[in-house]
């Protein structure tokens, strides 16, 4: 396609009024939807720039590639070599930055270490992105994954009835949109395997959670993973305080990155205590409390069964009287000499 006169006159006329690329395309094609990617877009931007015309898009401009000093390489180095992940070491070098995976700033530092290593393989870097994760719904494969965060040896063949409706009910909490979600946020193997094993751990046994319960075991999860990153950065910070004792600005910021992330590792430990109560205290006495309905209601059965055992006894002995009447009944009606002869009559037998 291209453009013809009119839509051509209209483009020098949303110019003069507003250089917008999107917003000229928008105006000449009287489409809200359109913009400066989509076809009508792109022969508008051929004949703007024909006609010389300097438009404004959306791109956004490039950042500035980072460049490390020769004192952030050697900490890159030093890092990489004790086993920290280009994620990690980014988040301690940008400590005022919120550092996310394939950020620019990992990135960079990851290219470093590939430009220091060329052989470095990216499925060391712990903080890898990986596939998206995919719940378990046969029935074999969730059993393996009890027995994994377990130490379980159930088998298929031979779980009774209560553990399958435990095992069913796990799967589909194994499948919930926020746990699958939660999964797929976790860029480490290790983590999402551990939040996995966590939360299996927690709740496989519990078939009777509400959902608000399985939301707050997914939290007490979700602590138990930060606490475990937190612990693994204070034991890289101590061994780094401990080789930058010479560098005396170097070790006082380390220092303070010490104290605040073992404030933040108490509080993860206070978060999960509470939470675990909560779980705990609600859940016990929700059981307790279904103890007791149970057993009203078992009295309540007792009751009536106790009722219909008494009602049947009398019916039998009606019938069993009702039997011996009409015998009696017979006996009375034979010849007077063979009733003599018995020395029987109604009322005796009666």
């Amino acid at each position: 396609m291209s453009l013809n006169d009119e839509q051509k006159q209209k483009v020098q006329e949303a110019f003069a009024k507003n250089p917008d690329l999107n917003e000229i395309v928008k105006h000449v094609f009287d489409n809200p939807q359109l913009d400066g990617r989509s076809k009508e877009g792109r022969e508008v931007r051929k004949y703007m720039v024909q006609a010389g015309m300097k438009f404004n898009t959306a791109r956004r401009e490039k950042k500035e590639d980072i460049v490390f000093s020769p004192q952030q390489r050697q900490f890159i180095i030093d890092q990489a070599n004790a086993g920290l992940s280009s994620l990690a070491i980014a988040e301690l070098l940008f400590p005022k930055q919120e550092v996310k995976p394939l950020s620019m700033e990992q990135r960079a530092v990851f290219a470093l270490m590939r430009e220091i290593n060329p052989d470095y393989n990216p499925s060391q870097d712990t903080d890898a992105v990986l596939s998206s994760y995919v719940a378990p719904k046969a029935l074999g494969r969730v059993l393996k994954k009890i027995n994994d965060a377990t130490g379980n040896v159930f088998e298929e063949e031979k779980i009774n009835r209560q553990h399958r409706i435990c095992v069913d009910k796990l799967t589909i909490n194994l499948n919930n949109s926020r746990f699958v979600k939660i999964m797929n946020n976790y860029t480490s193997k290790d983590d999402r395997e551990l939040f996995e094993q966590e939360f299996i751990r927690l709740t496989w046994d519990k078939p009777d959670l509400t959902s608000d319960e399985i939301n707050l075991y997914m939290n007490v999860c979700k602590e138990i993973i930060n606490l475990e990153v937190i612990s693994k950065h204070l034991n890289k910070l101590n061994d780094m305080f401990d080789i930058a004792n010479d560098q005396e600005e170097m070790s006082v910021r380390l220092a303070e990155i010490i104290k605040a992330k073992s404030s933040e590792y108490h509080q993860c430990e206070t978060r999960i205590e509470n939470l675990t109560k909560k779980l705990q205290g609600d859940r016990a006495s929700r059981m307790q409390s279904k103890q007791k309905e149970n057993a009203s209601l078992l009295a309540l059965v007792q009751f009536f069964q106790d009722e219909d055992e008494r009602k049947n006894m009398v019916h039998i002995a009606e019938m069993q009287k009702a039997l011996v009447a009409e015998e009696a009944n017979r006996l009375e009606g034979m010849e007077e000499w063979k009733a003599r002869i018995l020395g029987l009559s109604k009322d005796h037998v009666i």
